[in-house]
């Protein structure tokens, strides 16, 4: 009665799905960009003008990418740690 179950190492795929989720994100969210255009009439004398940018603004886009890349390694380590533990 007093038998131990044996140890079951976790499961791999659930860090396997957060690496893609986390870069189905970036290529969701760092591959948008948003714009706009101003147009003025002839007779004002000005000249349309459009401009284009990350839809997250270049500092969003840098903090995204920073804690992307962290989580990113910390899932990989997950991973390999998961993986080794099945192995052994």
């Amino acid at each position: 009665m007093d038998e131990t179950p044996p140890f079951r190492s976790p499961r791999w795929w659930p860090w396997a799905v957060a690496i893609l989720l986390v870069i189905t994100l970036n290529i969701a969210l760092l591959g948008y960009k948003r714009g706009e255009c101003v147009g003025y009439t002839i007779e004002s004398g000005a000249t349309s003008m459009c401009t284009s940018g990350p839809a997250l603004s270049m500092d969003g886009t840098w903090i995204f990418a920073v804690v992307s890349v962290a989580a990113l390694v910390y899932f990989a380590l997950r991973l390999v740690h998961v993986v080794r533990a099945r192995r052994d």
